[in-house]
């Protein structure tokens, strides 16, 4: 492909002027401002030197190797390289699906007996059962794969609750022991012919620990601020090649997965992207307003000429809407249904997860069970009703109110007619999914909400929260209806402020930066693309 179509703006030409200078560059990229196109950019700068663009996803490394065609740049994941060296030899046990059921692996595992505790342990049980063993054992094994230990130790044994309590002396010893028997199945694992379920995240742990060197002369990590510890880890030891990360610390929105905002885990000169090529100043002083709630040292700024808007109405359909949670998009899909808009899910596996959860409630009403991990802990509909109604259930409250309203099987019914997104008159996405696309113009669904009080007291706003809040502020390039978010100004007149940022800001609006010319940019005014 060739190289961008316009001159590098002052920021990107100083990103490309310090890997021309042979340093690892972290460059801090905020929403739409070109990292991509910045990074081609950096390839076409290469010379002969091969590049390895590290992709986050499957997806983003197909869709990058397009873009950088003609370059000496090649787009993997890191885990094809993992499994190049490891999880390809294991193929036939990576492929085998079959669960092992928690008595077999005890057998496996050498789990014979329960594990008693001395008569003066001060926890609330006396003794762990073999399948509280087993399941510790798992867990820990799980806690090492994603950890950068060299090695099982009883650091990583995550002890069950019904031992809380338990004394320092007799945990230290039971921590051992489950680590004894969470080194006797990472053993298993790592052998051809071993008995357990051998998974991704196996052949990933195996590929960091022989400290792999790529043969790259330089290497680009692209959503770096997404990057898992092991990651981190294996990029970081590249000592014989040139690293380039690339990322917003204020879109790390992954930590339930065990991803980390890893933009500080990475050394280099910085430099920033700050113009964004997708909005004006409008959703650019929006977007601001979350920056500053999380402390941020850099501020957006909209391309001159870009007209944007943020208000809330009603006479705009929306070419996308942006749910908090799956139930919030069921209720979002519904509704236009409901009104005769053909509508879309982002996200194929979304697409997936939101028909399964639309389904478990049809379970769930007409046989009082369902597996759906969502809703499996209420053994009737009504149970579920009530759960939604209480401060801890708001984010069931969606689906709730949904199928109340129309019943389950035609919330069925509806997600089941749901067309391609490019066939859609409106894309409804969770915000999570919703990072890395645009839409011309975007609305906030009131699924989002402010933090409970506890006994009348304001609580702060989880970082993440306010992260994800950032990312579904920058998807719009022409216009945000920001309902979702109405409640932000009481929230913050209230005392409310950002976890980790306890001056906080105040509610009034942040003016962007300074006006920049760009040179001969050629994206249309009109229509903005992808950066």
């Amino acid at each position: 492909m060739p190289a961008p179509q316009h001159k590098p703006t002052d920021e990107q030409q100083n990103a490309i002027d310090l890997f021309t200078g042979g340093r690892n560059t972290v460059i801090d990229a905020l929403a739409g401002s070109g990292k991509t196109s910045t990074l081609q950019m950096i390839a076409h700068q290469a010379g002969r030197r091969r590049g390895l663009y590290a992709a986050f996803n499957k997806a983003i490394a197909l869709d990058a190797g397009r873009k950088f065609q003609g370059t000496t740049v090649t787009a993997k994941t890191v885990h094809s390289l993992a499994f190049a060296q490891f999880g390809a030899p294991m193929r036939d046990r990576l492929g085998n699906k079959r669960p092992v059921q928690w008595s077999e692996k005890a057998r496996i595992l050498g789990i014979n007996d329960r594990y008693l505790l001395p008569p003066d342990h001060g926890s609330l049980t006396g003794a762990v059962s073999r399948q509280q063993l087993v399941g510790m054992a798992t867990n820990t094994v799980k806690a090492y794969m994603q950890s950068t230990a060299e090695h099982i130790t009883g650091d990583l044994v995550e002890l069950i609750p019904s031992l809380a309590g338990l004394k320092e002396k007799y945990e230290v010893q039971l921590r051992e022991t489950v680590a004894a028997f969470a080194e006797r199945y990472w053993d298993d694992l790592t052998r051809p012919d071993g008995q357990l379920r051998y998974d991704h995240g196996a052949y990933f742990k195996q590929f960091a620990l022989s400290r792999p060197t790529l043969p790259y002369d330089f290497i680009m990590l692209d959503e770096a601020q997404d990057s898992d510890p092991l990651t981190v880890q294996i990029i970081s030891e590249q000592t014989s090649a040139q690293v380039v990360t690339v990322g917003d610390a204020y879109q790390s929105i992954y930590g339930w997965r065990g991803a980390t905002n890893a933009m500080d885990s990475f050394n280099g000169d910085h430099a920033a992207l700050t113009l964004s090529f997708r909005f004006g100043d409008q959703i650019a002083d929006y977007a601001n307003r979350w920056l500053d709630l999380l402390g941020g040292h850099l501020r957006l700024r909209g391309m001159p000429g870009f007209k944007s808007s943020v208000w809330r109405t009603e006479k705009r359909v929306p070419e996308a809407i942006l749910t908090r949670t799956n139930a919030g998009a069921i209720w979002e899909i519904v509704r236009c249904q409901d009104e005769s808009l053909s509508t879309g899910i982002a996200g194929e596996s979304k697409a997936k997860e939101i028909r399964d959860l639309a389904r478990a409630a049809v379970d769930l009403q007409e046989r009082g069970a369902t597996d759906h991990p969502e809703l499996s802990a209420f053994n009737t509909w009504p149970d579920a009703v009530e759960y939604a109604q209480s401060d801890e259930g708001e984010d069931l409250r969606p689906l709730v109110d949904v199928i109340e309203k129309y019943t389950a099987r035609k919330v069925v019914r509806a997600v089941e007619a749901c067309v391609p997104t490019e066939n859609a008159e409106v894309t409804v996405s969770t915000a999570h999914v919703s990072k890395g696309l645009e839409w011309i113009q975007v609305r906030i669904a009131e699924d989002f909400h402010p933090p409970r009080q506890k006994k009348g007291v304001v609580q702060p706003m989880p970082s993440e929260e306010a992260r994800l809040a950032y990312v579904a502020s920058t998807r719009a390039q022409r216009h945000l209806d920001p309902r979702g978010f109405e409640w932000l100004d009481e929230y913050l007149a209230s005392g409310g402020w950002v976890e980790g940022n306890p001056g906080g800001a105040s509610a009034a609006p942040v003016v962007s930066g300074e006006t920049v010319h760009v040179g001969e940019v050629t994206t249309s005014a009109a229509a903005p693309h992808a950066h």
